[in-house]
């Protein structure tokens, strides 16, 4: 146990109870009168974080190289999971994100983008010396990244389409790949962007939503506008705990996306930041490990769920602030929602799991 990042676990705690607290506050009321049971998201929400602990436990206990090893066989089950959800996934709305298992919904995005970073550091470490040679090292990301485009934007799911394909361009970056090479993706990836906005007139609105929300108050603008609400009338120390008034049928999804706002209402201005300082911390003990690493491998793969994990946050509260347009990507460990959370905890479990060579130096190399 001497090896366990106590600092990681605890912030990770911290970050869960914080959740559950305002789960509840932002979604008891809309359970009560929907579910007659004001306590509907957060026994479920309570059942994920028990199944995070034990994918949290597993991705801890594996051993990383070995599973390293057979990333073909993993980049191929993300490819699966993405087709099987096209074929037998559950529509809501236009979008075919999702596998019922009974009440509970699985969205398998939410771990494909684990295995795309465990691929990606996997050969990015196995290819160290053909950096500089384009055909070796990017032909063969680009198919991948494609073949990842196309079935999210069949789903359709532009939002997490474009992320990976930010992670990876990220990840390639800090590998030390030429920024020529990644000028030629974000020139790779136009093709994608440009024809997900003629077949996806819901991103023409979305961006409209967030350029002038106040020219459609009552429409594609209407939950940013109770967002600014949420978070102008928390001011400086808040509403407070459980006083949130958006919450009441104002600002939808109040317990998903825009969780941070109702916080922000709630205990203001201090308390938004006490939980961003939180968030800061524990990606700063992300990088404090990943300084400490020396093999390739485990470094790159670090850099990745480091990265995904920093720009979920960014993201999300790009979103509730106005800064960047809807995306729909939960704010980790908070934000209702089993997959995410799951995912999440499992990224954790990773990263302790790394922070073990640091402590064996057989294996930090």
């Amino acid at each position: 146990m001497r090896q366990l990042r106590w600092n990681v676990v605890i912030l990770t705690f911290l970050l869960l109870c914080t959740g559950i607290i305002f789960l509840y506050s932002s979604s008891g009321v809309y359970s009560e009168l929907v579910f007659k049971d004001s306590l509907y998201y957060v026994k479920r929400q309570i059942i994920f974080i028990f199944i995070g602990l034990l994918a949290a436990f597993w991705s801890y206990a594996i051993d990383l190289r070995k599973m390293a090893a057979k990333s073909r066989v993993l980049i191929l089950i993300a490819f699966i999971l993405l087709i099987l959800v096209l074929l037998f996934g559950t529509r809501a709305g236009s979008a075919k994100r999702w596998f019922r298992l009974g009440s509970l919904g699985i969205q398998p995005v939410e771990f494909v983008k684990i295995l795309f970073i465990f691929y990606l550091a996997d050969f990015l470490a196995k290819k160290k010396n053909f950096y500089r040679n384009f055909k070796v090292i990017c032909l063969p990301i680009y198919t991948i990244v494609g073949i990842f485009m196309v079935l999210l934007l069949l789903q359709p799911d532009f939002g997490n389409a474009m992320f990976m394909g930010f992670v990876g361009i990220s990840l390639l970056y800090f590998a030390g790949l030429p920024v020529k090479f990644l000028l030629y993706t974000v020139l790779g990836a136009v093709p994608f962007v440009i024809a997900a906005f003629i077949k996806l007139p819901y991103l023409k609105y979305r961006v409209l939503g967030f350029l002038s929300p106040w020219r459609y108050p009552e429409s594609i603008g209407f939950q940013l506008i109770q967002s600014f609400i949420a978070i102008g009338s928390g001011r400086l120390w808040g509403q407070g705990l459980g006083l949130s008034r958006q919450k009441l049928f104002y600002l939808p999804q109040a317990h998903n996306d825009f969780i941070f706002s109702i916080i922000a209402e709630e205990l203001g201005f201090f308390g938004a930041s006490v939980l961003i300082l939180a968030y800061v911390l524990l990606i700063w003990n992300f990088i404090n490990i990943l300084s400490n690493v020396k093999n390739l491998f485990e470094r790159l793969l670090l850099t990745g769920l480091t990265l995904s994990f920093s720009y979920q946050i960014i993201i999300n509260l790009g979103v509730c602030l106005g800064l960047l347009p809807t995306k729909g990507l939960p704010l980790p460990f908070l934000s209702y929602g089993g997959s995410s959370l799951i995912s999440n905890m499992m990224m954790v479990g990773i990263v302790l799991n790394i922070s073990k060579s640091c402590f064996d130096p057989e294996k930090n190399y």
